[in-house]
């Protein structure tokens, strides 16, 4: 019996414009008074999980959050956050050294703001780019996982411009590199050959690779919240489409990758449903529910 369904955002519960569709939504309250505990499970904080947290109702029916790839285990019912581990200065040092030998951004992000490191020739493109969409002179320079440019002060308000990593002051939940895909594969592979064994990385978009402290995963997230709830692994249902949502749809009695994933998480996962624009999850759910 399902007892817990885990869902990514970016690609998997939003539609391409940020929103929970009618149908998905409605169903996902139907199950949640069946009893089914739902987690949102993000590389967002909670700034940018709270407001669809509140749109599903999850604090009355036991939901928790995932934040940052399961670095944060969110109670929405008590309020308690629980840190599992983040960065300092010395993975700064390392990680903003080692990405500057490419023309990319680099972010790093805590729970409202992020550090954000642009190179001349990256900052110039942008401009380019803001001028040619007409965006307002204030809009901001940080990058996103599906654009060069994205707003991202509803959720990271405090957004720090630097030149180096000694002008971050504090605890880091992760860091984030973004640019074209093209440039981001190259970046990716290399990346993942010199830093795996002392940093957990991978695409959620191919213009966005996130890592992560070692053995921080959202299927170590997973993990850890199912042993605090008792609740079997084989009872919990999980649905994404990046990188990062592979060893949470591994782990996951049932795994499923929406019909938009990359190829690498469609073959890690037990089924694949239709995309995060034609109600991929709610198809699933239909199957396994009686909603």
């Amino acid at each position: 019996m399902i007892q817990m369904i885990v869902m990514d955002m970016d690609g998997t519960l939003l539609t391409s414009d940020n929103r929970i569709s009618s149908r998905t939504k409605e169903l996902l309250l139907r199950v949640q008074k069946q009893g089914v505990r739902l987690v949102l499970a993000s590389g967002r904080s909670y700034c940018k999980l709270m407001e669809y947290a509140e749109e599903l109702h999850m604090d009355a029916y036991g939901g928790y959050l995932l934040e940052v790839n399961g670095l944060i285990l969110y109670d929405l019912a008590s309020g308690k956050r629980h840190i599992r581990k983040q960065m300092g200065r010395s993975e700064m040092e390392e990680l903003f050294t080692y990405f500057r030998q490419w023309d990319v951004e680099i972010m790093a992000q805590f729970d409202d703001g992020l550090f954000d490191y642009n190179p001349e020739s990256v900052l110039k493109e942008k401009a380019e780019y803001r001028k040619k969409h007409k965006l307002s002179d204030d809009y901001p320079w940080t990058g996103g996982a599906f654009a060069l440019l994205a707003d991202n002060r509803k959720g990271y308000p405090k957004i720090h411009y630097i030149n180096t990593w000694e002008e971050i002051d504090r605890s880091i939940n992760k860091v984030s590199v973004a640019y074209h895909e093209d440039v981001m594969a190259e970046v990716s592979a290399q990346a993942k050959r010199d830093l795996q064994d002392r940093y957990w990385l991978g695409l959620t978009t191919p213009k966005w690779l996130e890592l992560m402290p070692l053995g921080i995963t959202k299927g170590s997230g997973l993990t850890a919240l199912a042993e605090m709830l008792d609740i079997p692994m084989h009872d919990v249902m999980a649905f994404g489409d990046g990188e990062n949502d592979i060893e949470m749809l591994q782990a996951a009695g049932i795994g499923i990758a929406m019909g938009n994933a990359m190829p690498e998480v469609k073959a890690a996962a037990d089924e694949v449903s239709s995309g995060n624009n034609e109600d991929g999850i709610a198809e699933a759910l239909q199957k396994y529910f009686t909603v």
